[in-house]
Parts: structure tokens; C-alpha cells; sequence
């Protein structure tokens, strides 16, 4: 038996397998989803019962699996069931396995094959889901993008949400991409009649690759973003470049490589957000060497820690110190367009909610 979940169930088992050394996900040869083949259709005949456990299904939440025809949807307790009818090549499912074939996991079901949405699916998917929101006039069209974007980054970056938790659990940090920007765009680059699709373009166009956690993610929109999404428009950018260096220059510094977290190339400065992690161990010495290197090469090092950046007040007080840069560059212009969206009512509330989107905990603040 065949079972293919919808993009709910797919994100949370993407997200677990990050979470969980004896998972994994396989590429398969499957581009679309088959009809469940059961004649009486309920839970238990499913083959998944660790599975379900692991899900919390029907206790939690309904199992999300998807069927490529109307006539072929379920009406079971515990299974929410819908329709994937999108023809789009690029973004096979992916195969619920044991990472060990030695060590068997057991959630992987032993005779059911469990097939998860590409993260490049589940992007169009949520796409389809949050367009019908705004549809319904329950989401604005500046809620919908930066929801997008934001699991966008996650997807396309080196770290993971919990499960079950992903606005307040523990993020795992340092896996492996589980997609890349420029996969993510060919896939959406055909033309096609699927609702979400612009908003999906749109998303992914805004994204970047390798964001190393969620408060990075949030700092390059809200520095770097369009004023019209809440954010401060302040420059060009590139995100997680490494800095290309002569010889001469490498000879110079302690690092081997330096990575920003973003590069401001037309005015020869980088930002780094140091996270918790940052004041653990051997870190801070290491980050204090970095900035030594950065005083070599002659760039100018703006960081950022929780505390510069956990209110709205805190953060455009934090992002000044760019503006006091770029105005060198460009002159009093940038500075009094500043000062104006931090006067614009308007734009605050945008700003509100870029902030409500990417670190929902701090509502209200």
C-alpha cells in the first residue's frame, strides 16, 4: 500500500527527519500521487500504526493525504484527505525510510511505502493554501509573501523547526540543504494555471540560500526587504557569499574563509547576527578574531545580537548605524528616508508584521 501526504504531514516529517538521525527521505522516481488502495478505507488498516503514533494522529491532528481526482478523496475520521492534481517535473516525492537498513526506525512503516511532498511541492502547496486565505480576506497579501518567504529560508537553509513546535521549539542548526533557491525556481518557472503559483514566484524570488537560523532569516527582510513588506529597503545585498580574497589578503588573516551573513558590497561593509551560540565555548574568541579579520581587510563589521534586535524600538535604533553608513555613500537622502518610515504609522504596522511573521513570540512587543 501507497500512502502520499499533503503538504502538512510533508513538512512535518521534512522537519523531523532533520530532527531524527534514523530517518530519512529518498528520492523516488513518483511524480504524482495514486489513489489509497483500500476498499474500506479506516486508520488501522493503514500498516502505520507507529507512524501514526509518532504523528498524533487522530489525537493531535488527522493524517494529510492527498489523491490526484475528486472522485478518489476519503471521508474518514482521522484522515484529512485532498486533491494534487499539479503536473509540474522537477519535484518527485520522496520516500519514507531508515537513515541505517542495519537498524531499522520504527515509525518507518515495515510494509507501507510513505511518500513525502518535495520541499519544492510543499512550497507551491502552502503557496495554493495561503492564496486561498487571502482569498477568504484572512490574510493580507503582505501576511501571505513573508509567510512564504520565511519557510522558504528555512527550507533553503541550514537549520530546521521542530515538528510539532515550530514557533517556540527547538530549532535543530547545521544540516544539510534540503533545497536550493535556484531548484526551487526552475521548478516554478513553466508556465502554469496553479493557484499560488505567483505568490510562489514571488516567494522565491525574495529568498536566499543558507540562512543559519531563524533570527538570520528574519534580519534580511526586515533590513533589506521593500518598505511595502515591512522592511527597511536599506541596500543591495548578497546573502552567504563567501568573500572572494587575493592571496595577499588570505596571507593577512587568521580565517582560512569568512562568510558573512550579509554582504553590503557597494559600501564595503558585512553583517553578522550572533546568536546564543555565539557566547558559548570557544565562540566569542573566535568571533573577536573574525573581526580582527575584517579590521585587516579593511570592512567595516556591523553585529547584531538578540537584544539589539527583540523590538521593533530596539531594532530600527540597531539599523541607524547602517543608515549612518550609507549616507557617507550616498548622502542625507537615506537618513531622512529613514526617519520618515519610522514616523510612517503605515509602515510600522507593516513592520509589525514582518515581525509577527518571522518571530511570532514576540507579539505585541
Amino acid at each position: 500500500m501507497d500512502i502520499y501526504l499533503d503538504e502538512n504531514t510533508s513538512l512535518l516529517l521534512v522537519r523531523a527527519v532533520a530532527n531524527n538521525d534514523a530517518l530519512a527521505l529518498t528520492p523516488s522516481s513518483v511524480c504524482e500521487p495514486a489513489a489509497l488502495d483500500l476498499k474500506r478505507p479506516k486508520l488501522h488498516r493503514l500498516d502505520a500504526g507507529s507512524l501514526l503514533a509518532y504523528l498524533g494522529v487522530p489525537e493531535s491532528r488527522p493524517l494529510g493525504i492527498v489523491v490526484p481526482r475528486r472522485q478518489d478523496r476519503l471521508r474518514v475520521r482521522g484522515i484529512s484527505c485532498s486533491v494534487d492534481a499539479m503536473r509540474r517535473e522537477g519535484a518527485p516525492f520522496m520516500q519514507l525510510g531508515s537513515a541505517s537498513a542495519e537498524d531499522p526506525c520504527p515509525i518507518v512503516p515495515s510494509e507501507t511505502r510513505v511518500f513525502v511532498q518535495h520541499p519544492a511541492h510543499i512550497v507551491l502547496s502552502m503557496a495554493r493554501k495561503l492564496r486561498r486565505l487571502q482569498l477568504e480576506n484572512k490574510l493580507s497579501d503582505v501576511q501571505t509573501t513573508l509567510m512564504l518567504v520565511k519557510l522558504c529560508l528555512e527550507l533553503c537553509g541550514t537549520y530546521s523547526h521542530d515538528p510539532f513546535e515550530p514557533n517556540g521549539g527547538r530549532v535543530i542548526y547545521g544540516i544539510g540543504q534540503r533545497l536550493t533557491c535556484d531548484t526551487l525556481r526552475e521548478y516554478l518557472k513553466p508556465a502554469g494555471s496553479e493557484q499560488g503559483l505567483t505568490l510562489a514566484r514571488k516567494a522565491a524570488s525574495l529568498a536566499y540560500d543558507l540562512s543559519g537560523s531563524p533570527q538570520e532569516s528574519f534580519m534580511g527582510p526586515a533590513l533589506f526587504f521593500s518598505s511595502r513588506l515591512g522592511g527597511l529597503a536599506l541596500c543591495d545585498y548578497v546573502a552567504n557569499k563567501k568573500l572572494e580574497l587575493s592571496d595577499e589578503e588570505l596571507s593577512s588573516i587568521d580565517c582560512r574563509q569568512i562568510t558573512p551573513d550579509f554582504t553590503l558590497e557597494d559600501y564595503n561593509s558585512v553583517v553578522e547576527y550572533l546568536g546564543e551560540i555565539h557566547a558559548m565555548n570557544d565562540n566569542p574568541h573566535k568571533d573577536h578574531a573574525r573581526s580582527l579579520d575584517y579590521q585587516t581587510l579593511g570592512k567595516r563589521l556591523f553585529e547584531f545580537w538578540y537584544t539589539d534586535v527583540d523590538t521593533q524600538k530596539h531594532f530600527m535604533r540597531s539599523a541607524s548605524r547602517i543608515v549612518s553608513v550609507i549616507e557617507q555613500y550616498d548622502g542625507p537622502a537615506v537618513r531622512k528616508r529613514f526617519e520618515r518610515l519610522s514616523r510612517d504609522p503605515k509602515f510600522l504596522a507593516r513592520q509589525q508584521t514582518l515581525f509577527s511573521v518571522f518571530r511570532p513570540w514576540l507579539r505585541g512587543r
